[in-house]
């Protein structure tokens, strides 16, 4: 299944990504900062000699143990002739078969030690996930070495594979936010790999044979292109002899992943009208953003809450002003990848005022690098009237930041992309960074991202009556 919390209009949006990247309270990827984990939980981060990159974390105010594996694989490493593999991959790895157990028997004994089991692809990562009671976690470790590392498959159950992601080609159209944002990908990054679309293309998915899906797995899922997080009710020292015990052993070739330049932003604008059976129109408009190592993430962060998500978001307030409502809903995501990252507006509104609503929105977009976020911003008695959306923003942002520290598989997920996507030190932890961003910061970023005239707009409207 593809990572669809990175292309829907969902809450958690904006920190799937990196708020819940708790790893980023690191001051080296392999020593944890004070202030973010609780003294009584333990961490630890160490690279097995077969070059599997591991981080443990002892959470024990819920008697489970989570497991997250993230693959350097996504969408941008296929191509025209190979769109969709990685997809197809992930989904066989997750219901298919391995060298000693056939897919049926795999999903009996997921149920049989009551485990959540999942897996996401994305533009840069395949991710690989369970969550077991305590007392299963050498299950867990288990499984997860034989279904990465281990992977068996035959034509037929591919063939049944290909059936269930063409469900999902269906399943994807009938979606219009997911449709749109699929699209606003396309066009926002167009000429890099980035544009390939997650779920792939369905003429190459049609193709594909047990042969190629081989040559990607051998490939790719080597210790040395991995990363695991185990988080969890555990002793620290018992589970890395665990770690060391189950994947130690695990041989695999180094890996030297491909290179890729920074995304462009467009030539020129997109705005591009989509009919679908549906009653109102759902816009997606889009601009490019920071990478997921650039320190202007946390401005993008903040002014993201800023503009369309929290009690007062400003894009929703700019459109909807006294009498006039231009439209029903907003809602604003922040995606960074490693090569670019992409800002997005997500609007609900009544097709007849889709025209207005797109100007007006991407005027006050543009215009952001003039706002004014805080008290400070103003002079004179007004000051003291002025809402504060900065430090509203901040609040929601640490808010959701704690509240996610107590989702211990989030964190494992976290823990993994962050192992592969990071590079160099993070010089200080994510709430620290948010902190320091002020008003300044915010109209900076605004104008170098959001001041361009070259917007990526789909619009998914009603069927026209003949």
């Amino acid at each position: 299944m593809v990572n669809s919390t990175d292309q829907e209009p969902d809450r958690k949006l904006s920190q799937k990504t990196r708020i819940l990247l708790l790893a980023l309270a690191l001051s080296t990827v392999g020593s944890l900062a004070i202030g973010l984990f609780g003294a009584e939980e333990a961490a630890k981060y160490l690279v097995l000699d077969n070059g599997l990159k591991v981080f443990l974390l002892e959470k024990r105010n819920v008697p489970l143990v989570n497991v997250a594996a993230a693959v350097g694989l996504g969408s941008k490493d296929e191509t025209a002739e190979t769109s969709g593999l990685v997809h197809v991959l992930e989904h066989s790895i997750l219901f298919r078969g391995t060298e000693t157990r056939s897919g049926s028997e795999i999903s009996r004994d997921i149920r049989r030690h009551g485990a959540y089991f999942n897996a996401h692809t994305g533009q840069d990562l395949a991710f690989f996930e369970i969550s077991v009671p305590a007392s299963a976690s050498d299950f867990a470790l288990g499984n997860q070495k034989e279904i990465l590392f281990h992977l068996r498959i035959t034509q037929e159950e591919l063939d049944t594979e290909k059936e269930i992601i063409l469900e999902e080609f269906r399943q994807l159209e009938d979606d219009p936010f997911k449709y749109a944002t699929s699209l606003v990908y396309q066009n926002l990054f167009r000429g890099h790999p980035y544009a390939n679309p997650l779920i792939g293309d369905p003429e190459v998915i049609k193709n594909l044979t047990v042969e190629n899906i081989a040559a990607l797995y051998g490939r790719y899922f080597v210790p040395a292109n991995c990363a695991l997080a185990v988080v969890g009710d555990f002793s620290l020292e018992e589970m890395e002899e665990k770690v060391r015990r189950v994947f130690g052993d695990v041989k695999g070739e180094p890996l030297s992943p491909l290179k890729f330049e920074p995304a462009k932003p467009p030539e020129k604008a997109v705005d591009m009208d989509v009919e679908m059976d549906v009653q109102k129109a759902y816009l997606v408009i889009a601009a490019q953003a920071p990478d997921f190592n650039n320190p202007e993430q946390y401005a993008m962060d903040v002014l993201t809450e800023v503009l369309g998500r929290g009690v007062n978001p400003l894009l929703y307030s700019a459109l909807n002003q006294g009498p006039r409502k231009l439209v029903e809903t907003i809602m604003t995501a922040y995606q960074s990848h490693k090569y670019g990252g992409a800002f997005l507006a997500f609007l609900t509104l009544d097709p007849k005022k889709l025209g207005m609503a797109k100007r007006e929105a991407v005027n006050y977009l543009r215009r952001a690098r003039e706002g004014y976020f805080s008290p400070e911003d103003i002079l004179g008695e007004q000051q003291m009237f002025a809402f504060d959306h900065l430090g509203s923003a901040k609040n929601q942002i640490k808010y959701n930041a704690y509240q996610s520290q107590e989702r211990g598989l989030s964190i494992a997920v976290s823990l993994a992309q962050f192992m592969i996507l990071r590079e160099g030190r993070a010089e200080s932890n994510y709430l620290e960074n948010i902190d320091r961003v002020k008003s300044g910061d915010l109209r900076k970023t605004a104008g170098k991202y959001l001041g361009r005239a070259n917007y990526v707009m789909v619009s998914i409207i009603p069927k026209k009556t003949k």
